[in-house]
């Protein structure tokens, strides 16, 4: 079972994303080709999204689940 994982170029680096499986707003850190199989004989590989959220942590998501965030910049949430 080979441990490599690439990182993967995408347009929304470093920019606010929105995970639409569950609501959180963050910065897009990476993208990542991971292996997530449990078990060694049948190796899964899925290009996982990290995004750092406000409270500073980061958390990882399918990259179809990103998307880019559409709050204004500047102004509470739910306005605009």
């Amino acid at each position: 079972m080979s441990e490599a994982y690439a990182y993967r170029p995408h347009p929304l680096l470093r920019r606010r994303v929105r995970d639409v499986a569950s609501g959180v707003e963050g910065e897009l850190m990476a993208v990542i080709n991971e292996n997530v199989s449990a078990v060694a004989a049948r190796e899964y590989w899925i290009d996982l999204a990290y995004i750092r959220a406000a409270s500073g942590r980061e958390f990882s998501t399918s990259v179809d689940n990103v998307e880019a965030a559409t709050r204004p910049s500047g102004g509470p949430a739910g306005e605009g």
